[in-house]
């Protein structure tokens, strides 16, 4: 009996000193907790950081006696490191911005705050676009084209990134990657932009290809220009289809155009489809014109009797 009684004795007395253990212990990480709190309010976010998370491995520790301290560290300390995120991005330091945004989206998915976690991960993208704009603008088209990647890796729906993407790739000669970027932007929500963007590529195609002689190729971008909504290479197109012998389309796309030029080939679709009257209509317009004046005159006494 006396042996067990002592026992007894020794099992109360361990108790009475670990509960004395942790009361002290939670006593401190409630000072750690405290001093955390103290720096953040000073604006010393890196030492609040460090105390945050000093509190919260005391009070894991501690079990249900330090659950509610060790909660509050868990809700506080994503909710920091994503500010310290947001920082660094405003600061221009974007390599810094990127790993702490990483590290925010990581410990609140671990500390169970999918808040935080998807407005940090909906952040990063937003840092590779906010870099590759500056390059951009700095006309480092490479370089900005690398960054929008980074984003688009990491959100493939990423309408404005796919659109910067295009603009790299059409500035440094990559017509079928701008065209393919362009084309993701339009089906992520830019596809105003995207298609204005698509329409001054095939405008420019249509011009070099008239410039080259290559009638076939000017008609068919400026046709894609159309689709897009860009008819300024309608002249290029119209010359290009009456050269074609494609009259119709020749006045298609030359209707409404006033410049002399559009006159000119006008009368001459009207012409060759004999449309004498409306080809008249057209000669009569340009006989006081340097270039087409004698050439349309003589028309009009032969046509328009």
């Amino acid at each position: 009996m006396r042996k067990i009684a002592k026992l007894l004795a020794a099992a109360v007395l361990a108790f009475t000193v670990c509960t004395a253990a942790n009361a002290q212990d939670l006593t401190q990480a409630t000072e750690l907790y405290n001093a955390a709190a103290t720096a953040l309010n000073e604006g010393n976010e890196a030492g609040a950081l460090e105390n945050f998370q000093k509190a919260l491995a005391m009070a894991e520790g501690l079990g249900e006696e330090g659950a509610t301290l060790a909660g509050d560290c868990k809700n506080i300390i994503p909710n920091l490191v994503l500010k310290m995120g947001k920082d660094a991005a405003n600061a221009k330091d974007m390599d810094k911005a990127i790993e702490l945004l990483a590290q925010a989206q990581k410990l609140a998915t671990e500390y169970g705050n999918p808040e935080v976690a998807e407005e940090a991960k909906d952040l990063v993208p937003q840092i590779y676009i906010a870099d590759g704009n500056a390059l951009l603008n700095e006309k480092k088209f490479a370089e900005a084209a690398a960054e929008y990647q980074k984003a688009i890796d990491l959100n493939g729906e990423n309408g404005i990134a796919w659109l910067r993407l295009g603009m790299c790739k059409a500035n440094t000669g990559d017509v079928e990657g701008a065209v393919a970027a362009y084309t993701k932007a339009a089906e992520f929500g830019q596809k105003a932009n995207a298609d204005k963007q698509l329409g001054n590529i095939y405008l420019k195609n249509a011009v070099a290809a008239y410039k080259a002689k290559n009638q076939a190729a000017t008609l068919e971008n400026v046709l894609k220009a159309n689709e897009y909504g860009n008819t300024k290479a309608n002249i290029y197109g119209g010359m290009a289809a009456f050269n074609l012998k494609k009259y119709d389309q020749a006045i298609s796309l030359l209707e409404g155009d006033a410049s002399i030029n559009a006159k000119y080939y006008l009368a001459r679709a009207y012409e060759a489809k004999g449309n004498n009257a409306k080809a008249c209509e057209y000669y009569k317009q340009i006989t006081s014109d340097k270039n087409f004046g004698a050439y349309a005159t003589s028309k009009v006494g032969t046509l328009c009797k």
